[in-house]
């Protein structure tokens, strides 16, 4: 499907809300704006609960929930958006039979790679369909697959070796290619324009790291059908030791749009009649013509719009810095284009794909400027939703080895910068497995889950606190003062894991006491490297188990023991 087709088809009865997202099995997934209000539900939402998804819009989700619970699962949406930070709750879900079923709803902050907060995104699932973690985590790839396989954009995995090891249907329908010739090809060798192969080699191969690739690219794909430009958005998907083994592209064909200005000044049918909303000023920034769905999506009439700037529509989310840019585009290339937030006539804001043209006259002076702009307001959904899963451990909503070497880039280049230093904290639960063994999976879930909380508990909102895989987890404390603050935090963490658990069995509750073996590294006492302090750390997380367990490590000798 085309970005045509996403910004219009996929909207069902005019509605102006994305409202389906697949999710696999008996998982539901939610999304919140930065309110609280519900903004989309899965597709098996209407399946599990009997409610329609146009009804769980904004507040009517809650209607599903249990009377009595639903004050507090309100409250602690509130709270969670306004401190812009993760929550966890269990309320009983109003199932389609009218059973009451106890779930578990987790949920992050959507807070993508630029910083911005724009929302909750979480998941509902049943507290009998809780899985091993490590089960989770070897699954979470094969979600983000499962989620491609059903969004209306072309999607597409390459390996660092360049070769494509899937693709979605949308994909294969649009460059009409057999799987099997598409499928352990050379992504770029084979399928890339030749003029665009090197702007794009860097893509893949064994240097990719999360934080080098852009978070778009275009360029274009050639197949016997004829060539075709593509906007993708990419990320990468990691192994169970957070390397990156593959790059996933998301994107749509843009060919109608890039060909889009030069359209205008063909005929005046295709202008009145877009689905696009199309504007053209003239050579000083005023708006002489604007279509049928220009007033459509910004909600100005067409004599309102005449004579205008189009700053009517600024939604001063931009810099100064950013329209300079825009402007020294326009002014050296003829035209410009990317994302970028608008304001509607009644001051909502929206983002949009926008697209500007300069239409020179015979001498080759600027005459007028063309401009064609849509909704995407689906589209950062899908990756918001992208972001999510590829950033964050679906058991504990912690963030994942990926987001962890992200983080821990930044904290040595902002160490570096002020002169601060940091610890790295290794932590292995002692004890986990028997757990795990003797009560189920699903207690070794609720284990690891109460885990994560204790950790958020025990450090600051600047710090980091991560899930390395299994029962390990990484702990980054910023802007510590010397080895003994960073010991006595450490400290703090062994006595508040190894505090009783009160968990879950096939039984009935049961009390179950572990303990955690911590392992210190310091920046720059240490390692100048996220590998070596991640490796110093561990390290010293052994000599802990080895000497007794349920004790702490600053990286090479003994600083505390547990009572």
């Amino acid at each position: 499907m085309t970005m045509d087709g996403l910004a219009h088809d996929v909207l069902a009865a005019g509605s102006d809300h994305f409202r389906m997202a697949r999710h696999p099995e008996r998982i539901l997934f939610w999304c919140a704006d930065a309110l609280g209000g519900c903004e989309l539900v899965s597709a098996n939402w209407e399946l599990m609960t009997g409610q329609l998804p146009d009804a769980a819009l904004h507040d009517g989700w809650l209607d599903c929930i249990a009377g009595e619970d639903r004050p507090a699962v309100a409250a602690a949406l509130r709270e969670a958006a306004q401190n812009r930070c993760g929550f966890r709750i269990a309320y009983h879900l109003r199932l389609a039979d009218g059973a009451l079923r106890r779930v578990t709803h987790e949920g992050a902050a959507r807070t993508l790679p630029s910083g911005v907060f724009n929302g909750l995104i979480g998941t509902i699932s049943e507290d009998a369909d809780s899985e091993a973690g490590e089960i989770v985590l070897q699954r979470s790839a094969q979600q983000i697959f499962a989620f491609l396989d059903q969004v209306p954009l072309a999607a597409i995995a390459v390996d660092l070796a360049g070769r494509a090891t899937y693709a979605n249907a949308v994909l294969f329908g649009e460059l009409v290619v057999d799987r099997r010739r598409l499928l352990g090809s050379h992504w770029i060798e084979e399928w890339v324009a030749g003029t665009d192969r090197p702007a794009i080699a860097d893509l893949v191969g064994q240097a990719v790291t999360p934080t080098a690739l852009p978070r778009e690219v275009e360029y274009h794909v050639e197949t016997d059908g004829g060539r075709r430009l593509y906007r993708w958005h990419l990320t990468v998907i990691c192994d169970a030791r957070g390397q990156a083994v593959s790059v996933v592209m998301m994107g749509s064909d843009i060919t109608r749009w890039r060909e889009g200005g030069d359209r205008l000044r063909l005929t005046a049918q295709v202008f009145d009649h877009a689905k696009e909303a199309m504007v053209i000023t003239d050579r000083t920034g005023s708006i002489i013509a604007v279509n049928d769905s220009f007033t459509r999506l910004t909600g100005y009439a067409r004599e309102e719009a005449i004579g205008q700037n189009p700053r009517i529509l600024q939604s001063g989310r931009h810099d100064a810095g950013f329209y300079r840019q825009m402007w020294e585009s326009l002014a050296r290339f003829g035209y410009w284009r990317g994302d970028i937030w608008d304001k509607r006539k009644d001051g909502s804001l929206y983002p949009k794909f926008l697209a500007i043209t300069a239409i020179r006259d015979e001498n080759g002076e600027v005459a007028r400027y063309s401009a064609i702009f849509y909704d995407i307001t689906d589209r950062k959904a899908l990756e918001a939703e992208l972001d999510y899963l590829a950033h964050y451990d679906p058991l504990t909503g912690l963030p994942n080895r990926m987001l962890l070497q992200d983080r821990l880039e930044r904290e040595i280049a902002a160490s570096a910068r002020l002169g601060q230093h940091f610890a790295l904290l290794f932590i292995d639960l002692d004890g986990f497995k028997a757990v795990n063994d003797v009560h189920g999976h699903g207690a070794g879930d609720e284990l690891l889950q109460v885990v994560a909380q204790r950790l958020l508990a025990a450090t600051r909102a600047m710090d980091t606190a991560a899930r390395f895989g299994g029962d390990e987890f990484v702990v980054i404390l910023t802007d510590v003062r010397d080895a003994a603050a960073a010991e006595k935090t450490a400290a703090k963490i062994v006595e508040s894991l190894s505090a009783a658990y009160t968990l879950s069995g096939p039984l009935g509750p049961f009390e179950a006491t572990i303990s955690a073996s911590v392992g210190v590294s310091l920046y720059p006492s240490d390692d100048q490297r996220p590998s070596d302090l991640i490796n110093s750390a561990d390290r010293a997380m052994y000599a802990a188990k080895n000497n007794g367990k349920g004790r702490v490590i600053l990286h090479g000798r003994l600083s505390f023991q547990a009572s």
